[in-house]
């Protein structure tokens, strides 16, 4: 159980006694409704894949991310957050460098020098760009978990967050 913020931790007369006082009547009241709109939700359908990936994307775009438009993604479209379901039904959230960044990155990998610069850049951006997104999806109250390994997810192993659909 959270603590009372009283307002005078040492009150020093009785007005500041009775903001203590309306401070823990506030907070058993705010308590009160908590628990009331916890039972309301328990009688709740769950939310549907569909709509949670459109809160997602809503929160995301309110955050002041551009999220990309639905697939498929073009050279012109590709770059930012995308948010998708994929085919298990899993909001996904995963950042994608711009086509430019990714084709050079893939073509260094491909002829095997992946300490050049442009794998460096691709690797930190998505790593930044990772934590960023894992930061704001808990700032909205979301719990995510990672990809796993083999999961098919399209953009790279070990980046992105699978949005759980009971965190809402």
């Amino acid at each position: 159980m959270a603590t009372i913020n009283y307002p005078y931790p040492d009150p020093k007369n009785e007005a500041e006694r009775e903001a203590n006082r309306q401070a823990a009547d506030d907070y058993q009241r705010q308590e009160e409704e908590a628990a009331t709109l916890l039972d309301l939700a328990e009688g709740l359908p769950p939310v549907t894949p569909e709509l949670l990936l459109e809160q997602v994307r809503l929160d995301l775009a309110t955050a002041g991310l551009h999220v990309a438009p639905p697939e498929p993604l073009t050279d012109e479209d590709q770059g930012g957050v995308v948010v998708y379901l994929d085919d298990d039904a899993q909001v996904v959230v995963d950042w994608l460098p711009h086509a430019r960044l990714d084709r050079a990155a893939l073509d260094m990998v491909e002829a095997d020098r992946t300490d050049d610069e442009a794998v460096v850049r691709y690797e930190v951006v998505r790593s930044a760009m990772d934590t960023a997104l894992g930061t704001i999806l808990a700032g909205f109250r979301y719990a995510t978990h990672r990809p796993e390994f083999g999961f098919g997810f399209a953009f790279g192993f070990g980046f992105g967050h699978i949005v759980l659909p009971s965190t809402r």
